[in-house]
């Protein structure tokens, strides 16, 4: 189950392959559903299986970034915690910490390569990602919040100011540096 969504390079392909965007969807909600709520070693989403790490981001890329918020958020609260056993598995040279960093602040990759970086709901309500000179034209990419992220909120995503119409920005929106928001509001 977990490497049937090992397919970063061609997630339209995948859809496709399963019938359509809808029913990838319901397959996907189907995976997450049967994941305990602590994300370790099981049948379903394990999220201690770093190759699968990306799959919280398919439901965004296939037009659905509401459940990549609710999914993300679930996985940030389940699998990492304070304490000793603070990870749900094993680190891997930082690669779960790192996936808990980028989700955190709100963008994470699916396709190492693309140039897509996939947004969730951060955790704060404001971070600042200062951008190497060596890399990029921008100071600072900034990620703000506005209102509290709840399941089922309605939320806008705006891009320098200007509303993003999809659940990515660019790495090349990122180097240039600026600002996304995310404005959330109850229903």
């Amino acid at each position: 189950w977990h490497q049937g969504w090992v397919v970063q390079h061609d997630v339209e392909g995948l859809a496709n392959l399963m019938g359509g965007r809808e029913n990838f969807v319901r397959e996907l909600e189907k995976f997450f559903e049967s994941t305990p709520a602590d994300f370790r070693w099981n049948d379903a989403y394990n999220h201690s299986n770093k190759s699968t790490q990306h799959v919280p981001y398919l439901f965004a890329a296939a037009g659905r970034p509401d459940l990549t918020y609710k999914w993300v958020r679930r996985i940030l609260g389940g699998a990492y915690g304070t304490g000793v056993e603070g990870l749900c598995g094993n680190e891997d040279e930082g690669q779960m910490s790192a996936w808990y960093v980028l989700s955190a602040v709100g963008i994470h990759l699916i396709a190492p390569g693309d140039g897509k970086w996939y947004l969730t709901a951060p955790l704060f309500r404001k971070a600042t990602l200062k951008l190497d000179p060596k890399y990029a034209t921008g100071e600072a990419f900034t990620v703000k919040t506005h209102g509290i992220y709840r399941e089922g909120c309605r939320t806008r995503v705006t891009l320098n100011g200007r509303p993003l119409d999809r659940a990515y920005v660019t790495t090349a929106e990122i180097f240039a540096g600026g600002t996304v928001e995310f404005i959330f509001e109850a229903r």
